[in-house]
């Protein structure tokens, strides 16, 4: 969008490109209907470089709460699915039991499209087996875990997949977002969208601040995706002052250790692990930070900590992901409260010692058995379904909707991509289509 052109129109404005809005797009595209998305970020490129990552990264991967809990979120073309590791964990059972809220067909759709399916043996390394083995011989049912990754696109080893989409391999969803543009949905990035306009309890358009400075765009609906942490403060300047109270983050924490042989840097993260726990609120997931992570982390150690950055390679990791309960807000000006309570460090506390035991199992030395400080995993829950929208994701201006993962009524304590692609099909199919 232009200095000449800051006022525009569009039958259906989609603030946001990850997940959630992606998906919406595509769809309507496909239905032969005006859409234009207006992303915050860039359309950074090339994939696959941690220094693009890095760029991509709000606060260049600063971002944290006034409490100190580091968070993650990719301002980019595609949200933060370009650092996702692709798992695929179905909707909590919960939608529907409690909120009448059938994802079925459409988690059948995503299926049958993106096909998640569990790491092959072959690219399972000696790092993510001795870990499997310990695990099993502590008595927990861990296994390789599914992933919208196509798995023979990987090579022998399936690259970065922290940085992008892995050559194509990973889905992410810059692919739905390309696919929506071919069907003729327009895209502006670097479009700050600020507030949505309505009168007579209607959507009238948004408005916010550009390339160019500001914007004010016409019309007939809005799907707001900015994500957990950014549709809270456009809800709150559009006339819902009870948006972003509360937020979940599902706290996780890596646990880490040495050993002689080849560690979890060579393996998939994330790419086995088990639920025997999830009913405490934990779930397990081999993993390792990739090295510029792990060595900024080390730097954070000083000198001494920096000197062991030569044990990475044998460095084994266990990504303990905890389930955690609302509590803090998203502030206007966009800053986060989110203080951990004393059952949430309780879960982290649980998850540190069995992956301790794991490790040690494992072959691990003792005195290098170390864990990080907790860190959020995906912001959500902050426009929830029976609080700021209703069941069809509607907010209480009519046109108004929200499509991402604030909307989460509940916290779920993983992954929750193929949920919002399905919660984006069923708000296409059921509402949007007319």
């Amino acid at each position: 969008m232009t200095g000449s052109d800051r006022h525009s129109s569009a039958k259906t404005v989609v603030v946001g490109s990850g997940p959630g809005g992606a998906t919406v797009a595509r769809g309507l595209a496909r239905r032969g209907q005006d859409v234009l998305i207006l992303e915050r970020g860039a359309y950074h490129k090339p994939e696959g470089s941690y220094v693009n990552t890095f760029r991509m990264a709000d606060r260049f991967l600063t971002l944290a709460s006034i409490e100190g809990t580091q968070m993650v979120r990719l301002l980019t073309v595609g949200g933060s699915t370009l650092a996702y590791l692709g798992t695929a964990f179905e909707p909590p059972t919960w939608l529907k039991d409690r909120y009448g809220i059938d994802l079925a067909p459409y988690v059948e759709e995503v299926k049958r499209e993106l096909k998640p399916t569990p790491v092959p043996e072959r690219l399972l390394g000696e790092g993510a087996k001795r870990i499997m083995k310990a695990a099993r011989a502590e008595g927990y049912d861990w296994r390789p875990m599914p992933h919208f990754i196509d798995w023979d696109r990987c090579g022998p080893r399936c690259r970065k997949l922290f940085a992008g989409s892995a050559g194509g391999a990973k889905w992410t969803a810059r692919r739905y977002v390309e696919e929506a543009r071919a069907g003729g949905a327009r895209l502006e990035t670097r479009m700050h969208v600020k507030r949505v306009l309505s009168s007579a309890g209607r959507v009238t358009g948004v408005q916010g601040v550009g390339r160019s400075g500001p914007f004010e765009i016409e019309a007939e609906r809005v799907v707001l995706a900015a994500g957990g942490l950014g549709t809270a403060p456009i809800m709150q300047a559009s006339g819902f002052p009870g948006a972003g109270e509360g937020v979940i983050i599902d706290p996780l924490v890596l646990t880490y250790g040495t050993y002689p042989g080849r560690g979890s840097s060579r393996d998939v993260p994330m790419g086995c692990g088990t639920l025997d726990l999830q009913d405490e609120g934990i779930i397990m997931m081999d993993c390792i930070d990739p090295w510029p992570w792990y060595l900024f982390g080390l730097l954070m150690g000083g000198p001494k900590a920096v000197a062991g950055f030569r044990q990475f390679p044998h460095t084994l990791g266990i990504m303990a992901k905890t389930r955690d309960g609302f509590a803090g807000a998203v502030r206007p000006d966009g800053t986060v409260s989110k203080p951990l309570t004393e059952d949430d460090r309780r879960l982290i506390a649980r998850g540190v010692e069995v992956s301790s035991r794991i490790l040690l199992r494992a072959g691990c030395d003792p005195a290098s058995i170390v864990s990080t400080p907790p860190r959020g995993a995906h912001p959500a829950g902050t426009v929830r379904i029976g609080d700021q929208v209703d069941t069809d994701l509607q907010a209480g201006i009519a046109g108004l909707y929200v499509c991402d993962s604030s909307v989460l009524p509940q916290p779920m304590g993983m992954p929750p991509v193929m949920t919002i692609i399905a919660l984006a099909r069923r708000l296409v199919a059921e509402q949007l289509s007319a």
